[in-house]
């Protein structure tokens, strides 16, 4: 429940936190759509669109097994996650380019929206060139 709790309190929403902590600590590595349904006491629609939140945010995998999927946390989860957060950085960065492109240098706003993509385009590159460090260095997990 700890677990579930401090994933919720850093913007994870809860339901997803809940499959994500239950993927993360599951013995048997993988778990089915039905497998998560019952242990969460949920309905498998729900699970379906967790799945889909969370593998869009490179928190799980889909593995075919047979004709099931299974879902599991792979061994670079979080290098995964991280890469698709800062693809979020990389959004902000091309929408605050374009602000100020539009507003021109000249003006107060454009400026901020130039500074502003300056310092997110140089966070996001030493973001991602620190995680791949990381991801070499540690060894993945069992």
């Amino acid at each position: 429940m700890r677990f579930v709790r401090m994933a919720t309190q850093t913007g994870v929403p809860a339901m997803m936190a809940r499959v994500l902590v239950c993927l993360f600590t599951t013995e048997s590595r993988s778990l089915t759509a039905a497998e998560l349904a019952t242990r969460l006491r949920v309905s498998p629609a729900s699970v379906s669109k967790v799945v889909a939140w969370l593998e869009q945010r490179g928190l799980l995998r889909r593995e075919r097994d047979g004709r099931r999927e299974r879902y599991l946390i792979d061994d670079h989860v979080w290098h995964q996650a991280w890469l698709a957060s800062m693809e979020g950085l990389a959004l902000w960065a091309d929408v605050t380019r374009q602000g100020a492109e539009l507003c021109g240098g000249d003006t107060l706003v454009g400026a901020r929206l130039h500074a502003t993509n300056q310092w997110l385009r140089h966070v996001r590159q030493d973001m991602i060139q620190v995680a791949e460090h990381w991801r070499q260095a540690l060894p993945p997990g069992p």
